[in-house]
């Protein structure tokens, strides 16, 4: 009877034993306990082409123009690197190539209503990775072409005076922002193969051209055991409402600077990549914002190193929500090692009557093999971009859906609400280990409900 008691209580204190055990690794383990959700694009631009073509091309980044009276005829404006420009409408087809010679441009974004001669003017802003400098180009809201206006006397930007760029340690990402405070319209600008932003004034140089003029700069830490070029930030973003500039450190992680020139060059590390953090798998790359009304809304990560794109709150410390993947439909290809990203809020016509997300593609099927001479095997040279209605991204986690806010923001007349700085952390040790408790119990609940509405 003992022997019989003793083997029933062993085997309860194993069943404990195990529960604890199951439980300790799913809060430990880096892997989502939850299958990762699935979206569905409706509409792909056509194939960009590197290496087997002359000019070669590789899609990158997207941003979303918005047109001025009829959103059915809103714009993509889409990097291709050394092949420039293309320009797509809302049905993905090209309507417009901008490919001048020695130019490489990288990343894209808009600024609506800028001032030239009086005149008011939207305006796509390239980085010109091989030169070094900014290619800048207004949109007739008549023929939805863009016309080049960068000023011919703008300069470089990392490059000295008087030097020629050397094409590498170069203007690499690039983010727009409308001060709330001064309405003085600037430009960040990340350094290739560097740690460094600069952020840049546009100005009107009178002659019916835009240049522009550097304000400060800003660095990010080399990551721990890595070296200058582990430093590097390709995506960014800038809310223009609250005031704060996002830079993906590709190797790091995503920071938060003051998007104001007076606001210091502190930085806060919103998350990490793994295996610090355990959202994003580097490397980070393209940041976009979906602005909700009263400061809400959501940051949004290209992690490319999973294929995912992280959720965050837009508002106070940027708490990460929840993550998605753009698989296939019957006639559309998943998404892939994804590099830029933009999402807009407002009803762009029939097609997307709730927003749009726009992303890179970096292995576009059917795929393009071409061999490597330098790594020795077969790569996809085949890249574009897919077109996701948000409504799609946002119900998929329902019931405890994303923000659905059409109105909630407008591009063209944003709210002027400006937090101008960066609360610091002031927590002690002790606290640190309460929140770490806390922490543990958050993600148990996660794993669960991601979203609540009521909370935004």
């Amino acid at each position: 009877m003992f022997l019989q008691t003793s083997l029933i209580m062993r085997g309860k204190y194993q069943l404990v034993l195990l529960a604890f055990l199951t439980i300790a690794l799913s809060l430990f383990n880096d892997k989502r306990a939850i299958a990762t959700a699935i979206v569905i694009p409706t509409v792909e631009t056509p194939e960009v082409l590197d290496e087997i073509v002359s000019p070669s091309g590789d899609a990158d980044d997207p941003a979303i123009w918005l047109h001025p009276t009829n959103p059915a005829l809103s714009l993509v404006v889409g990097t291709v690197k050394d092949a420039g420009l293309r320009v797509y409408d809302l049905e993905g087809s090209l309507i417009q190539t901008i490919s001048p010679d020695n130019i490489r441009y990288n990343n894209v974004d808009l600024l609506y209503n800028f001032n030239i001669g009086g005149q008011s003017v939207d305006l796509a802003i390239a980085s010109d990775r091989r030169n070094d400098t900014l290619a800048i180009f207004k949109i007739d809201p008549t023929t939805r072409l863009l016309e080049n206006i960068t000023s011919p006397n703008i300069g470089t930007i990392f490059t000295p005076v008087g030097e020629t760029s050397n094409g590498t340690t170069t203007a690499y990402g690039l983010a727009t922002y409308r001060s709330p405070l001064s309405n003085r319209d600037y430009v960040f600008v990340s350094q290739r193969e560097a740690g460094t932003i600069a952020q840049l004034e546009l100005f009107d140089d009178s002659s019916g051209g835009v240049t522009a003029s550097l304000v400060r700069t800003l660095t990010l830490p080399i990551p721990p055991g890595g070296e200058l070029e582990d430093a590097q930030i390709e995506g960014m973003v800038a809310d223009v409402e609250l005031g704060y500039l996002y830079a993906g450190q590709e190797n790091r992680g995503i920071w938060k600077f003051s998007a104001e020139p007076q606001g210091g060059e502190t930085a806060t590390l919103i998350d990490a990549v793994k295996p610090e953090g355990t959202h994003l798998e580097a490397d980070v790359e393209g940041l976009t914002i979906y602005y909700g009304s009263d400061g809400t809304g959501y940051l949004l990560a290209s992690s490319q190193g999973d294929n995912t794109f992280a959720i965050y709150q837009r508002q106070g410390n940027n708490q990460y929500l929840d993550s998605f993947t753009i698989g296939a439909s019957a006639t559309i290809d998943s998404v892939e090692e994804s590099d830029g990203a933009a999402v807009l809020n407002v009803p762009l016509g029939e097609q997307f009557p709730f927003g749009l997300f726009v992303t890179q593609d970096g292995s576009n099927a059917p795929e393009v093999p071409f061999f490597d001479e330098e790594d020795q095997e077969f790569v996809n040279v085949s890249s574009n971009f897919k077109y996701v209605a948000w409504d799609a991204i946002a119900n998929t986690f329902s019931p405890d859906s994303l923000l659905i806010e059409p109105s909630g923001f407008d591009p063209r007349q944003p709210n002027r609400q400006l937090i101008s700085a960066i609360p610091e952390s002031s927590i002690s040790g002790w606290g640190w280990l309460v929140l770490l408790g806390l922490g543990f119990v958050s993600r148990c609940s996660l794993k669960v409900k991601i979203i609540r509405p009521n909370r935004f």
